[in-house]
């Protein structure tokens, strides 16, 4: 199994059959671990096998499952900037999309001519829908989906940000409103897969309230409150920051002032952050996953059905 992992380092489809292969021989061999009734030394013995067994098990499943993942990121990693912070979904709403596309590269964000096939929110649903389909092909448990997918969108949520915290062009009204649609496509699709639970959705949320509060009233010390009091997955350094690369987008916008950035730093002192006060994401954070206890029903011999090709008919079903 270690052989075939190492061959299929790109296969997605492949890796996931893997994936459910270790995990069900993992599991099958806790079903069946050695009763009492045993002879105490030969118990001894075979429940030390098996536990060595089961441990190299349990480490086979998480490379299997960490490789999945690693296939999705490397695909993910090239789409994510253009396509969250860079397209023009909602058509129109920003008179500068030319000048987006063109953009000089900042961390990690390629230059990209005018004309040429951007990558869009459907890149990312469509690089999604590929791991989605190989976790439900295999008949891995939802649970497990859920700690994968939670891991995409933060990797997701990660990279928009950092990306956002270091571009000056991204800190406007209509940017911030073509970023939340964005993200609503990606709530809506995983809504839709049920996928909504075990942290998915909220990971994102980051990413959502810096949208927001390019949105949202910079003027008054109400204003100020509001943003404290909504933006509560934002560090204090994070919405200093985008405060102070936040541009006018029209002449109907102004510019927010030092004096209203201060009222804010204020404010953020009081609050109970529980946020660490660093400006970036770790975009290689990852987190623990617990594969649930599956093991499949008992059959017996009579059930199972053996494939001439395996040449095999030789053994008698007992």
């Amino acid at each position: 199994m270690k052989t075939a992992l190492k061959k299929q380092t790109n296969d997605l489809n492949m890796t996931a059959l893997w994936l459910k292969n270790v995990c069900l021989l993992h599991d099958l061999l806790i079903q069946h671990s050695p009763k009492q009734s045993l002879d105490s030394d030969e118990l001894i013995s075979m429940t030390t096998d098996l536990s060595d067994l089961i441990r190299s098990l349990s480490d086979l499943c998480i490379q299997a499952y960490q490789q999945l993942l690693s296939i999705t990121e490397t695909q993910l990693q090239k789409l994510i900037v253009p396509a969250l912070l860079e397209s023009e979904t909602i058509a129109g709403l920003s008179g500068l999309a030319g000048k987006l596309v063109v953009s000089r590269k900042r961390a990690g964000s390629d230059p990209r001519p005018v004309g040429a096939d951007a990558p869009t929110m459907a890149s990312v649903l469509r690089q999604l829908g590929a791991l989605h389909t190989a976790l439900s092909c295999q008949s891995l448990p939802l649970s497990l989906a859920e700690q994968a997918f939670r891991q995409m969108t933060y990797l997701i949520c990660a990279c928009a940000l950092n990306n956002l915290l270091l571009r000056k062009d991204m800190c406007c009204w209509s940017r911030g409103m073509q970023i939340r649609y964005n993200v609503s496509l990606l709530e809506e699709w995983l809504r839709s897969r049920g996928l909504q639970a075990g942290g998915t959705v909220a990971t994102l949320e980051p990413l959502i309230q810096a949208a927001q509060l390019l949105q949202v009233g910079k003027k008054t010390a109400a204003d100020a409150q509001a943003i404290v009091r909504t933006c509560t997955a934002l560090s204090s350094t994070q919405i200093v920051k985008i405060l102070t690369l936040y541009t006018p987008h029209s002449d109907l916008d102004e510019k927010v002032t030092i004096n209203f950035i201060r009222t804010v730093q204020e404010l953020v002192k009081g609050r109970s952050d529980t946020q660490p006060a660093q400006l970036l994401l770790d975009v290689r954070r990852v987190f623990p996953v617990t594969f649930p206890y599956s093991p499949p029903p008992a059959l017996s011999a009579e059930e199972l059905v053996i494939p001439d090709s395996l040449k095999i008919s030789f053994l008698r079903r007992a």
